[in-house]
């Protein structure tokens, strides 16, 4: 097969090079509009994309709408990195397009960690999710787009928080309620760098999500059920249970792990939902329509969420 790439930049060629691995993709050709990328097949005429099998879209995230848009008359699959959309009209747009070859890459979704929400969904009573780097004081973030609250309205939500939240609105619906928190503390730019939201779902879950690009290396996920404790460090999963376990003098205790598993939630899910995507490219399907309107679901929240913060936000 041959495939279409709408950007090079870090990510985009993680993408290419997961992509290549598979086997299935033989031919790859590489758009930007202003210049040509040494070593590689390119080109800066977006049409001669249409060639392709498929099409994938990892440029920045304010760019997908203009892209999406220009590509509304290919007749190939596509393949969009998250978020699909950062504006109401390009939202729109999607929504009466509703093109079931687009796949939109919330790659959370075909992750070991949605089979464990659906698992215990009818269990759990809280979750509390938590993800941070120092992107944001590092040199090289002073003038990137990320660092530009025009391209990034929402930050770090958007750019990394926003996997984590579409996999709870896929695995529980929309909350009913949420409450958030933003502050930009970098600076190297006045994009939100820290951002909290606590959420209430419809079956009384309660869960408490907090992305930051100016703490020390953190990726962990802490769910309480009424029986077990699981606990997800990055590097490993673990289950304790059951709820009724006490100590020799018959008063409740730590319960004992009752299952360990290695995992890698991103990079897993990731390879996942490629090999899912090129399963659909090969049978010649369509992703399934339940699936498009999720992730238009998504995308309309975030939308709200940055209505609401904008309504409310003061630089702090």
């Amino acid at each position: 097969m041959k495939a279409g790439f709408i950007g090079y930049g870090s990510f985009a060629k993680k993408i290419n090079i997961l992509f290549s691995y598979t086997n299935l993709v033989d031919e790859f050709l590489f758009f930007h509009p202003q210049k040509t990328i040494e070593g590689l097949f390119c080109t800066t005429k977006l049409e001669d994309l249409f060639e392709c099998d498929f099409i994938v879209i990892v440029s920045p995230d304010w760019t997908h709408g203009q892209y999406l848009r220009q590509l509304q008359d290919y007749k190939g699959y596509v393949f969009c990195e998250k978020i699909p959309v950062i504006s109401r009209e390009d939202l729109s747009f999607l929504k009466n397009q509703n093109n079931p070859l687009v796949y939109f890459d919330f790659n959370f979704r075909k992750s070991y960690m949605y089979s464990l929400l659906q698992e215990y969904k009818d269990k759990i009573l809280y979750i509390n999710h938590r993800m941070g780097h120092g992107l944001a004081l590092k040199e090289k973030y002073k003038n990137n787009w990320r660092s530009n609250i025009y391209y990034t309205p929402l930050g770090v939500f958007q750019l990394s928080g926003i996997h984590f939240f579409d996999l709870l609105v896929f695995c529980f619906g929309s909350p009913l309620s949420y409450r958030m928190a933003a502050r930009n503390i970098s600076s190297f730019g006045d994009a939100i760098d820290n951002f909290a939201i606590s959420l209430e779902f419809e079956n009384k879950i309660f869960a408490d999500l907090f992305f930051s690009y100016t703490s020390a290396y953190q990726f962990s996920t802490d769910i309480t059920t009424t029986d077990e404790l699981i606990e997800y460090n990055g590097r490993e999963l673990i289950v304790k249970g059951p709820r009724e376990t006490f100590d020799v003098d018959g008063l409740y205790t730590h319960p004992p792990v009752v299952l360990e598993k290695k995992m890698d939630l991103y990079n897993d899910s990731l390879n996942n939902s490629i090999s899912y995507f090129l399963d659909v490219v090969k049978s010649g399907g369509t992703f399934y329509e339940t699936f498009l309107e999720s992730n238009l679901k998504s995308t309309e929240l975030f939308l709200d969420i940055l209505d609401n913060l904008k309504d409310n936000w003061r630089d702090r």
